[in-house]
């Protein structure tokens, strides 16, 4: 599945229609700190209203429920990595390649922690006490649509010789793994700028990248 593919497929927003797009990004980035800091069950419409200095009114001009907000947050954050790091698989060698998408990856996430680590670690949330299974169906879809991008880069370069030879499919999961796994401990810290930023990138990218090579 390609690019244009995987984004028709992609879980449509919840945000109700006509509203604004500036709107509804400032409703998501105050939704994403407040299931950060409370988590997902007990932060409210309220505390989200809260964090806007607004009324709840004003969240639920944009969204019929909680829910709705945490799904358009993975539809953010899907749209997101799928914009800027699809470009990046085109590049003329695997090796470059795989070091664009996975450094494009990990730089996502840390520019945009609190969306990440909320979609990377709600889907329980949507999927148990929100019982949105076919919403959950369509994320599945879209995340291994995405998966697929590394995997094609994977397999050229094992056919190049620029890759050691192993099962694409599987070696493509801890890779996304190690990349993922950056939610869970970075931390944006005082000083934290954008050339910090892309010195951990570069260390991750690194130690991911040469486990790869041949």
């Amino acid at each position: 599945m390609n690019k244009s593919q995987a984004a028709a497929n992609a879980p449509a927003t919840r945000v109700r229609p006509g509203r604004n797009e500036e709107g509804r990004l400032e409703i998501l980035t105050a939704a994403t700190t407040a299931f950060m800091q409370l988590g997902y069950a007990r932060a409210s419409i309220d505390e989200i209203a809260d964090l806007l200095g607004a009324t709840k009114g004003r969240v639920y001009h944009y969204y019929r429920s909680k829910a709705d907000i945490l799904m358009d947050i993975h539809r953010h954050v899907l749209d997101m990595m799928y914009d800027q790091v699809a470009p990046m698989s085109e590049a003329r060698t695997a090796a470059q390649a795989l070091h664009d998408m996975a450094f494009r990856h990990v730089m996502i996430v840390m520019e945009n922690l609190a969306f990440t680590r909320v979609a990377l670690l709600s889907t329980t949330d949507l999927f148990v006490n929100e019982k949105q299974h076919g919403f959950i169906n369509e994320i599945g879809e879209v995340r291994g649509a995405y998966e697929a991008m590394f995997v094609g880069v994977l397999e050229r370069g094992m056919k190049s010789g620029e890759f050691r030879e192993t099962n694409a499919r599987l070696l493509a999961k801890p890779l996304l793994g190690s990349l993922n796994w950056t939610t869970m401990w970075y931390v944006d810290r005082e000083g934290s700028n954008q050339q910090t930023r892309e010195q951990i990138a570069e260390i991750v990218v690194d130690y991911v990248v040469s486990g790869v090579r041949k």
